[in-house]
C-alpha cells in the first residue's frame, strides 16, 4: 500500500529515484526526464523486463525521489549517489586508481608545472593522464631541461624574493624568484611548453627557428645555441612519438569485451593526435540473481552507459571527443553534462567505418586480451588457495589471509606490519603498520605478541574499523618459526578466538635462498569433553614439508615478502623522520612541536627547504616576518 500511494504521488519532473527493499537497503538508483512516468514502467503488467529486472522489481517495498530542475542535474546526482551508495543491482565503477596529470599553474603571475593525480575546476592547464609516473617524470625533467621554466612553488609577484639558486647557473632557469626575468618574456616560454605539451611540436619548432634566426642576426650567438639545442631535443622526441592521427585531437576511444558474467573496458587515451597510454577497467557485474545468471542479462549499452557516468563525473581529465563502440542511453543529455564540466563542447561518436572504427577495433582487442589474462591469473590464485588448504590439511579454503611481520635494528624504531590477501592477491587498502609502543629492546616474540593483540582485540575491532576489516580471517601467517607462531596462538586464545589457521614461515640455513624455508603449521583435532561437546584443542606444533613446485609454497613466500617488504618500508620511513628532526634541532628559533608539525605537513627536509615564505607562515600559524626569519635560516 505504502509503494501504491507513492506511485500515485510521483511527479513529473526530471530527477532520481531510489529503490529499497523491506529493510531499507537500497537496490538500484536511477534517473528520469519523467519520474511518474519512468518509475511506474517497472510496474506495468505489459512492461518487457529482463529476468534481472523483474527479480529486483518483486524486491522493491519502498521508495524515495529527489526533484531537479533538468535532466543534467539528475545524471549528475544520479552518479554522485550510485558511487556512495553502490546499490546491487546497479552497474559499478571500482576505480581507485588515479593515473598523474601535468598541472601548470596558470593562475600564478610566473606559472610552473606540478604533478597531480585529480583534475579540479581551477585556473590550471591540464596535460594527460599519464598511464607511467616513470614516464610522466621523465617527461617534466625533459621540460625543465629544454625549457627554462621555474620548478620552485614560491608565490611570485614580480618582486625580488630572494637570490637566484642553482638553477638559474645552469642555465635551467630564469630567475623569476629574483627578479632577473620580465613577465612577457617569461609567457613565451609559458606558450612554448604549452605547445609541446599538447603535441603541437611542428608549429612550436616554426617557432623556435623563427627564434633562432633572429638572435644569430642580432649576434645573441649564445641563446641561438640554447635554441638550437631544443629544437634537436623536440625533433628527436619526435621521432619516437606513436602518431594516431594528424589533426592533433583529444580523444579517448572506450570499447568494451565480454566473457559470460565479466566484463572488461578499455580506454585508449589519445593527446595531439598521439597515443600517450591505456586503461582496463574490469567492471564487476550485479551477481546472478536467477538461475542461469543474473549479469548476462546485463547488455554492453548499459555498462557503457554507467561507465561514462561514472568515469567522467571524476577528477578526470575530460577530452574534446569521446570514441564509443556503441550508442549510450541518452547520449545528448550526456554531451551536454560533459560539455558542462570540460566548459568546452564535447563530442560523442560512434563510428562504424575509417580510422575511428579501427580505434575502436584496437581497444577491443586490447580489452579481450586483458580480461583473458585476468581470468587466467585468477585461476593461478584459485589452484594455489586449493593446493594449501589440501598440503596443508586446513580447516577452510583460505579466501582472506593476514600475515605479519616485524621491523627493528636492535630494538630501535621497531614497528610491525599487517598485510592482506584476498582470493589470493594482495588487498591494500587493508594493510596496516603498528609502531612498537609496550615493548623495549630487542624482544620479538613481545612485539609479536603486541601488533597481533591490537589488530584482534575486541577493543581495537569496534573502533575506527570499517566493517570489512573486523571480518576475521581464513589464515594468519607470522614470518618466523614455533616461538612466533606459539605467540600467535597463544594471543588467539587469550582472545577466545578459534577456528582459524595459523602457519609460521621461517628462514633456512641459507637466508637468501627460499629453498630452505621451513613452514610450521598448527593443525587441529576434535577432542570430546566430559560434558561430551566437540572442543578443538591444537596439535604440536611441526615443519611441514611443501614441494619446492607448490603454488601453495610460493604464495604463502610472496605474502611474507610482502609483509616483510612493508614492515621495511615503514621502518625506513621512521629512521629517516628521526634523522631529519636531529637535522632540524640544529635549527634555532624553533620548538619541537614546530618541528614535528612541519615535518608532517611537508614529508622531508628538502621539502622544508623549498617552501615559500608565505607556506611557513600558514603551516605554523606565525607572521610572515617569523616565517622570513625561519626561511633564512633554513636556507
Amino acid at each position: 500500500m505504502k509503494l501504491k500511494e507513492i506511485l500515485q504521488k510521483l511527479p513529473t519532473k526530471p530527477g532520481v529515484y531510489i529503490m529499497k527493499d523491506d529493510k531499507g537497503h537500497i537496490l538500484y538508483i536511477g534517473k528520469a526526464n519523467n519520474l511518474r512516468s519512468r518509475v511506474r514502467s517497472y510496474f506495468r503488467k505489459s512492461a518487457s523486463l529482463s529476468p534481472r529486472v523483474k527479480n529486483m522489481v518483486s524486491l522493491i517495498a519502498d521508495m524515495d525521489y529527489i526533484v531537479t530542475e533538468n535532466e543534467v542535474e539528475a545524471l549528475i546526482l544520479e552518479s554522485n549517489l550510485v558511487k556512495k551508495h553502490k546499490p546491487k543491482y546497479n552497474v559499478i565503477l571500482r576505480d581507485d586508481k588515479h593515473y598523474p596529470y601535468l598541472r601548470l599553474a596558470t593562475e600564478e603571475m610566473y606559472p610552473y608545472l606540478s604533478i597531480v593525480r585529480r583534475v579540479k575546476k581551477n585556473k590550471g592547464m591540464y596535460f594527460g593522464p599519464y598511464t607511467s609516473p616513470k614516464s610522466l617524470r621523465k617527461t617534466l625533467i625533459l621540460i625543465h631541461r629544454i625549457f627554462q621554466l621555474r620548478q620552485s612553488r614560491d608565490s611570485l609577484d614580480g618582486r625580488p624574493k630572494r637570490r637566484p639558486c642553482l638553477n638559474y647557473q645552469m642555465g635551467r632557469c630564469l630567475a623569476p624568484c629574483a627578479g632577473y626575468v620580465k613577465k612577457e618574456d617569461y609567457e613565451k616560454i609559458v606558450r612554448d611548453i604549452v605547445l609541446f605539451l599538447k603535441g603541437r611540436n611542428d608549429e612550436l619548432l616554426n617557432n623556435l627557428k623563427r627564434k633562432m634566426d633572429e638572435l644569430s642576426e642580432n649576434l645573441r650567438f649564445e641563446e641561438a645555441g640554447r635554441t638550437r639545442d631544443q629544437i634537436s631535443a623536440i625533433e628527436r622526441i619526435m621521432e619516437k612519438q606513436n602518431i594516431i592521427s594528424t589533426t592533433l585531437e583529444d580523444e579517448d576511444v572506450i570499447a568494451i569485451y565480454r566473457d559470460g558474467e565479466k566484463a572488461n573496458i578499455q580506454l585508449l587515451f589519445i593527446r595531439g593526435g598521439k597515443f600517450i597510454g591505456d586503461k582496463n577497467l574490469l567492471i564487476p557485474l550485479p551477481p546472478p540473481l536467477v538461475k542461469g545468471g543474473g549479469g548476462a542479462y546485463i547488455d554492453d549499452t548499459e555498462i557503457l552507459s554507467s561507465f561514462v557516468r561514472q568515469y567522467y563525473s571524476g577528477d578526470v581529465f575530460i577530452p574534446e571527443e569521446i570514441i564509443l563502440e556503441k550508442e549510450i542511453d541518452e547520449m545528448e543529455i550526456v554531451k551536454e553534462w560533459l560539455s558542462e564540466e570540460r566548459g568546452g563542447r564535447v563530442e560523442i561518436v560512434v563510428p562504424h567505418r575509417g580510422r575511428k572504427r579501427g580505434l575502436i577495433h584496437m581497444a577491443k582487442e586490447n580489452a579481450a586480451i586483458s580480461l583473458k589474462m585476468t581470468l587466467d591469473s585468477a585461476d593461478l590464485r584459485m589452484a594455489a588457495l586449493k593446493d594449501l588448504k589440501t598440503r596443508l590439511n586446513l580447516s577452510k579454503l583460505p579466501l582472506r589471509i593476514e600475515a605479519f611481520d616485524i621491523s627493528t635494528i636492535m630494538g630501535a624504531s621497531a614497528v610491525g606490519s599487517m598485510v592482506v590477501f584476498i582470493d589470493g592477491e594482495p588487498a591494500k587498502n587493508y594493510y596496516k603498520r603498528f609502531r612498537i609502543k609496550t615493548v623495549a629492546g630487542m624482544d620479538d616474540y613481545g612485539m609479536m605478541r603486541e601488533i597481533i593483540l591490537r589488530r584482534y582485540s575486541i577493543k581495537t575491532a569496534t573502533s575506527h574499523r570499517s566493517p570489512v576489516t573486523n571480518v576475521l580471517p581464513d589464515l594468519i601467517i607470522v614470518d618466523g618459526g614455533k616461538g612466533q607462531l606459539n605467540t600467535l596462538n597463544n594471543v588467539l586464545k587469550e582472545l577466545s578466538i578459534a577456528d582459524v589457521d595459523t602457519i609460521g614461515i621461517a628462514k633456512g640455513e641459507d637466508r637468501n635462498n627460499p629453498e630452505t624455508d621451513t613452514i610450521y603449521v598448527t593443525s587441529y583435532k576434535l577432542q570430546v569433553t566430559s560434558l561430551n561437546m566437540e572442543h578443538i584443542s591444537p596439535l604440536p606444533l611441526a615443519p611441514c614439508p611443501l614441494p619446492l613446485d607448490s603454488p601453495g609454497r610460493h604464495l604463502i613466500q610472496r605474502i611474507r615478502d610482502e609483509a616483510h617488504r612493508f614492515a621495511i618500508k615503514y621502518h625506513r620511513e621512521l629512521r629517516g623522520k628521526e634523522g631529519i628532526m636531529s637535522e632540524l634541532d640544529e635549527i634555532s628559533g624553533i620548538g619541537i612541536k614546530r618541528k614535528r608539525t612541519l615535518l608532517k605537513h611537508f614529508g622531508s627536509l628538502k621539502k622544508i627547504k623549498e617552501a615559500s615564505v608565505k607556506e611557513l607562515a600558514v603551516v605554523l600559524h606565525i607572521s610572515e616576518k617569523s616565517a622570513m626569519e625561519l626561511h633564512e635560516r633554513l636556507l
